[in-house]
């Protein structure tokens, strides 16, 4: 299988400043470096570039969008270092198409959102960088569902850990818990309290090497429960496997496993944002 990426030490977190080049009144692009879903930032047209700052260079091959309401027919071009790289689809397998509702912050708890992931070929050293998200056909739809603006909750970047060997095909299972409740009535009506939708992936890593389980205690023990990790386990793929094996969560406590000299295993759970 592809091998899983995380990024686990968030460049967006340290930025001296986000701007965008086009906001809707009242929407700051400050929140984008916050992990509340709701505090989005909405552009005030199909286009928008979100400038990214630092004091000090950081090292970035990973970014990863977690909740847009982009379309399939959404593009991303990234320019870091003085390059700008080719445009690519941000998520033509986005399953936000077939959403029933507006398309927007406010389907984003029941679970209809967008999730972008672009790979630098190679790491770069940057104070400054780039994101041009565009999603013309909005404009041309005329449906209201797909509004003329982009939503992004959230911009994750920074160096992501690849250990050598991928996710185990075994045990790899994306759950979506729904937390609606429902209740019958006296005269047997069923009825529900809506609530939200949010994901679960579980993965294993059933061989690790020496260095990646050294480097791995190591992430581990800096982010441990209660900070966010971006995850992607289908990278590089623009598949529906990529769009849907994203995932920006916490993890839960795990072990791991000594199988024979110099080699180990573990397991993943993480709860989506």
């Amino acid at each position: 299988m592809a091998n899983v990426r995380i990024i686990y030490d968030d460049a967006a977190e340290r930025t001296t400043n986000i701007t965008a080049t086009s906001s809707a009144s009242g929407y700051d692009p400050l929140g984008l470096k916050t992990n509340t879903k709701s505090l989005v930032h909405r552009s005030g047209a199909t286009q928008v570039t979100y400038t990214l700052t630092w004091a000090t260079a950081e090292q970035i091959n990973g970014i990863i969008l977690p909740a847009t309401n982009l379309s399939s027919s959404a593009t991303i071009t990234v320019t870091a270092g003085g390059t700008t790289y080719p445009s690519i689809s941000a998520c033509t397998n986005t399953t936000l198409d077939n959403y029933r509702g507006i398309k927007n912050v406010n389907s984003f708890p029941y679970g209809g959102l967008s999730k972008v992931a672009f790979w630098f070929p190679t790491t770069v050293s940057v104070t400054s960088l780039n994101i041009l998200l565009s999603d013309q056909t909005k404009a041309s739809i005329g449906n209201p569902a797909y509004p003329a603006y982009i939503d992004c909750s959230r911009i994750v970047c920074g160096k992501y850990w690849e250990p050598e060997f991928g996710v185990d095909k075994s045990g790899l299972e994306l759950t979506i818990t729904d937390t609606t409740q429902t209740s019958r009535s006296d005269t047997g009506d069923l009825f529900s309290d809506r609530g939200t939708i949010y994901d679960q992936l579980n993965f294993n890593l059933g061989v690790l090497t020496k260095n990646d389980k050294e480097t791995l205690i190591a992430i581990l023990k800096s982010v441990g429960n209660y900070k966010n990790i971006a995850v992607s386990v289908f990278p590089e793929g623009n598949t529906r496997n990529e769009q849907d094996y994203i995932i920006y969560g916490k993890r839960e406590t795990s072990s791991i496993s000594y199988l024979v000299h110099n080699y180990y295993s573990t397991s993943f759970s993480i709860t989506g944002w």
